[in-house]
């Protein structure tokens, strides 16, 4: 009798560290997921903006960080697309758990990352490259730009050097710390930043706020050419079944572009 009150004293044990280390994370983690999309869906639906709960074909599409990073029950939500004084851009967050602790069958904790990534179309495709923040000093990576301090601080981590090396100018430099503080990639026709958001959420000011600073960036690189006053083709997938655009609808286009 003794025995089995001991095994139910340690189910019970176990159930409970599970509730406080597992199931009311991931209720959090849910709760903001659909805060956000309320509040995104809200403001899409007001102002003729594209908006997706989820979008589950961006989870592929840019080879760069925080993509290519550790981590699996990857999500991204919160997608909202449209026009920030004259260019496109895109805000979603990124989901990921980074590390889980567990024994045998038994799982304790979970660890999850939530990134809010924005990206803004180019003129024209430039190729791949990325630019990151460097963790660690004492390599030399090649890095040359006019601010040394910069050279020190970040480095080529993909694509090509020097289309970095033509892009990173002294205004590029400057501005780059505003709209991000781990780095910047370009992907084809894209320009692509993330940042963290651990403990609170990107509202709808803020990533308008950090859009603005994108097209600026954008508009800082030295490319020649002015962005495209079409709005983008809708990609090339199979809608997910939570997927809604709201807004703008299939096929509409605004009477100009809209600034905020």
């Amino acid at each position: 009798m003794q025995i089995v009150l001991f095994i139910v004293f340690i189910v019970a044990l176990l159930a409970s560290l599970n509730l406080f280390t597992l199931v009311l994370p991931r209720q959090f983690l849910l709760k903001r997921q659909n805060s956000k999309n309320a509040e995104r869906q809200a403001f899409a639906a007001a102002h003729g903006w594209r908006f997706q709960p989820f979008a589950p074909e961006l989870l592929t599409r840019y080879p760069c960080a925080p993509f290519t990073e550790h981590g699996d029950r990857r999500v991204a939500f919160g997608h909202l697309a449209g026009w920030v004084d004259g260019a496109w851009v895109t805000a979603f967050d990124f989901q990921r758990r980074t590390k889980r602790t567990s024994y045998g069958s038994i799982m304790f904790t979970d660890t999850n990352s939530v990134e809010t990534v924005w990206t803004v179309r180019l003129p024209a495709p430039l190729g791949v490259v990325e630019v990151q923040r460097r963790l660690s000093f004492g390599q030399d990576t090649g890095l040359r730009t006019a601010d040394p301090e910069f050279n020190r601080q970040h480095a080529v981590v993909g694509g090509d050097p020097d289309l970095a090396a033509r892009l990173l100018t002294p205004r590029v430099t400057a501005l780059l710390p505003q709209v991000s503080r781990s780095g910047f990639a370009i992907v084809g026709d894209e320009l692509v930043v993330a940042r963290d958001n651990v403990l609170t959420r990107t509202t709808v000011p803020e990533l308008l706020e950090v859009a603005r600073l994108l097209v600026a960036l954008m508009r800082a690189l030295p490319v020649q050419g002015a962005p495209s006053q079409q709005i983008p083709p809708q990609p090339r997938f199979q809608p997910h079944p939570q997927q809604v655009w709201a807004g703008s609808g299939e096929g509409h286009r605004p009477a100009g572009p809209a600034h905020w």
